[in-house]
């Protein structure tokens, strides 16, 4: 049996959030923390087994490389080295490199260019200088992000900097301004349209033409003149800018997933650590209603995060409400991925809450007809188009090689994922792998197992797993730890971390099952090769069923690995390293031979009932017919997942999944089976875990009293199993989390069917 100790961890991320300080410069004025910590409980529980382990998750800066738009660029160690003993003046942070000529040109020529292919530019951020607040950019080029070139999107949307951020500059940035003879122009701040590819720092692009947005417009509305056409006397002013700046929001950030809006208040924070009046708030789900709201009433709001469905419960009060109808901008983030998570009807509404005279930003990695219908009700006519993505490249990054694999039955399907690991660590010392999985339930169990058979890979790996069932706070702990790993890693995860979420370093993305769509695969295949850099793979592994799904990808240059190929392969890089090697890879069979009789039956049949949920409805996809993937799914809970038989699907429950005839001879458990019911005792039912009905149990053993169980047909938490059976819509897969997309994947956040979860809190 599997101890119970090692069982503890398979469902838990680990931990704890991000403290919000650690990520900025230290300070004399004291924000609202953006992100609250989970609090350990003291019973032997899973979560006092974390506490023990006395887990950290200090932020650290994004390291600057991420930026650079070529390998062309200057080393970075010269400049950490001057920046590491910055003078003490306002003016001293400057690269010398970069300033002691002011005459020369702010761009700079790539060198090697004989060599095949255009020419890129390289424009430093010091570039900048006078055409953006100088907090702004010594927190760029200085501390904490020490910056030096821009990429492709910050270049193009920072060059329209003044006039994009309000045309008007003041102290050091005018006076730098004026040095070099630019002329101060005031133009109407323009409405922009950017297509770009996930990680290639737009983030940056947005974040600085909204924090001068903000400085323009609170400086102008404290100067309105009286009735009588008097000017407020400094002191006036003074009171009038703390009443704007707690009463109006100054730029609001909608943004998918509770990750991602995470991610871009932390770059939010760190861009105003020279901005020591300015605050950040974070409007997603999975945090305190009623803390927020606090939060909210007593601060500044210069700049929102939020997840659409958080912000839309949140409008319902009066104070949120009223700021929101002031607001100066609105920018859409992963626009496409907003309207892929169903989020149309929120965006209208909260469009509507939003004065008409605004500045938006749309970005979005695609442009559809959709984006396009909500460009024109959102954005201003003649509103600007930038396109960084060149029309003959897809928006997958094309240097990445890419590979799928259909594995000839489903039991190879587990030996071929931890082979692909082991490959990746062989090939790269610094090993870092995002295994991704289309329903929570399969995310858990894929967990469990990498866990208890990474003894099998050729070195040891922490793994971490990060899916809709744990709370934000867990999330978080698992992302940040993850992020900042130097260790050979795993992150196994659902599609909460496929779109926009940042993590350095990733050398391989391994997909396992079709994805919910080719933009999905591409958007999955971006966590690696970010910003431009070379190295990273993505694999895709399919079961025989899922073959069909490769013809939805025939734009994108992938080619196929045999399970064999690849097992060769293996076998002849361990054989030039170490014997020990060839020992431990030919054992993975048997190590998971060995494995499967301890885990849960019911457990499996909860991953097979979400995987029912995901995959019924796309048989047009895979161009199969619905009897063949039921089929398929049934032989992956025997061949991979170790049932003796197929689950029992009664007729009834055939039926509503629109299909006829019997589900098979089994009539002792399964669905649509009446079964015994009864508590089960340990704080679990059906779980990766051991066998015996006492103790043990849940989603990797242990204390479990909080994971999902099948009640009525449908996910449930705590309490007795149920006599009656059903399948609900409510439990297609989770709604298979429609490819975890937060669980309804948050619907994007709707706070695990998202925010609404949280709106019991009222009651406080």
């Amino acid at each position: 049996m599997i101890p119970q100790s090692s069982l503890a961890r398979a469902s838990l991320a680990l931990g704890n959030v991000i403290s919000r300080r650690s990520v900025l410069a230290s300070r004399s004025i004291i924000r609202p923390s953006i992100l609250t910590s989970i609090q350990s409980s003291k019973s032997q529980s899973l979560q006092a087994i974390l506490s023990s382990r006395g887990y950290s998750a200090a932020a650290q800066p994004k390291s600057e490389d991420e930026f650079f738009v070529s390998d062309n660029t200057p080393s970075s160690s010269s400049f950490a080295s001057r920046s590491s003993n910055p003078s003490t003046t306002e003016d001293g942070f400057f690269a010398p490199s970069l300033t002691e000529s002011p005459s020369s040109s702010p761009t700079i020529s790539s060198e090697g260019s004989d060599r095949t292919g255009p020419v890129r530019d390289i424009v430093p951020f010091e570039s900048l200088k006078g055409k953006i607040n100088h907090d702004t950019l010594k927190a760029l080029t200085f501390k904490p992000f020490q910056l030096k070139a821009m990429s492709e999107v910050q270049k193009r949307v920072l060059g329209l900097m003044p006039s994009l951020g309000g045309g008007q500059l003041r102290g050091q940035a005018k006076e730098d301004a004026e040095a070099v003879g630019q002329v101060e122009e005031f133009k109407e701040r323009e409405d922009l349209l950017v297509k770009a590819k996930t990680g290639t720092g737009k983030t940056i692009a947005f974040l600085v033409p909204a924090i001068d947005a903000r400085i323009n417009k609170v400086n102008e509305l404290v100067k309105t003149p009286y009735p009588d056409g008097s000017i407020p006397d400094r002191a006036a002013q003074g009171r009038n800018e703390r009443a704007i700046t707690r009463s109006h929001v100054g730029t609001l950030i909608i943004s998918p997933t509770r990750e991602l809006a995470t991610q871009i208040a932390n770059e939010a924070l760190k861009l105003c650590t020279w901005h020591k009046e300015m605050q950040v708030r974070l409007l997603v789900g999975g945090e305190s209603r009623h803390r927020q709201l606090k939060d909210w009433k007593r601060g500044r709001k210069d700049i929102v995060v939020a997840t659409p469905g958080r912000l839309k419960d949140l409008l319902s009060e009066e104070e949120v409400k009223t700021a929101i109808e002031f607001a100066d901008q609105l920018i859409l983030d992963e626009a496409d991925t907003l309207l892929d998570m169903g989020f149309s009807q929120d965006l209208n509404h909260i469009i509507s809450h939003l004065p008409k005279e605004r500045q938006t930003f749309l970005f979005s990695a695609t442009v559809s007809k959709e984006i396009a219908a909500i460009a024109r009700k959102s954005l201003k006519q003649g509103h600007k188009v930038i396109d960084c993505v060149p029309k003959n490249e897809s928006n997958v990054h094309l240097h990445i090689p890419q590979h799928y694999t259909i594995v000839p039955s489903a039991s190879e399907q587990i030996p071929h994922i931890l082979r692909l690991i082991a490959h990746d660590q062989f090939l790269n010392p610094h090993s870092k792998v995002i295994v991704f999985l289309n329903t929570t339930k399969l995310t858990m169990l894929t967990a469990t197992l990498v866990r208890e058979l990474k003894d099998s890979l050729p070195k040891d790996i922490n793994v971490y797993e990060i899916h809709s069932r744990l709370d934000q706070n867990q999330r978080s702990r698992a992302s940040e730890r993850y992020r900042r790993d130097t260790k050979p890693s795993v992150l196994i995860t659902s599609d909460v971390s496929a779109r926009g979420v940042d993590y350095p370093g990733v050398t391989r993305v391994i997909q396992v099952g079709m994805p919910a769509s080719a933009e999905q695969y591409i958007h999955r295949v971006g966590r690696t090769g970010r910003g431009g850099k070379e190295g990273g793979r993505g694999d895709l592994v399919l079961l025989p069923f899922e073959e069909g799904f490769v013809n939805r990808l025939n734009k994108i240059p992938i080619k196929p690995v045999p399970t064999s190929e690849l097992e060769r392969e293996l076998l002849e890089i361990a054989s030039s390293e170490d014997s020990k090697y060839i020992e431990k890879l030919n054992g993975i069979k048997e190590a998971i031979t060995q494995l499967m009789p301890s885990l849960d039956s019911e457990a499996i049949e909860e991953v097979f009932t979400s995987m029912i949920g995901y995959y019924m409805g796309k048989s047009d996809q895979l161009n199969v017919n619905s009897h063949e993937i039921l089929q398929g799914l049934k032989d992956w809970s025997v061949e991979a997942a170790g049932l003796p038989e197929p689950p029992y699907l009664s007729p009834g429950f055939l039926q509503k999944l629109g299909l006829g005839g019997g589900g098979g001879n089994r009539r002792s458990g399964g669905f649509g089976r009446s079964s015994g019911g009864g508590n089960r005792s340990g704080g679990g039912g059906g779980g990766f875990g051991v066998n015996k009905r006492s103790g043990g149990g849940g989603f990797g053993g242990g204390d479990r009293d909080r994971e999902p169980r099948v009640r009525s047909g449908s996910f449930s938490y705590g309490g007795d199993r149920d006599r009656s059976s059903g399948f609900s819509n409510r439990d297609r897969g989770d709604r298979g989390d429609r490819g975890d997309r937060g669980d309804r994947g948050d619907r994007g956040d709707r706070g695990d069917r998202g925010d609404r979860g949280d709106r019991g809190n009222k009651r406080w």
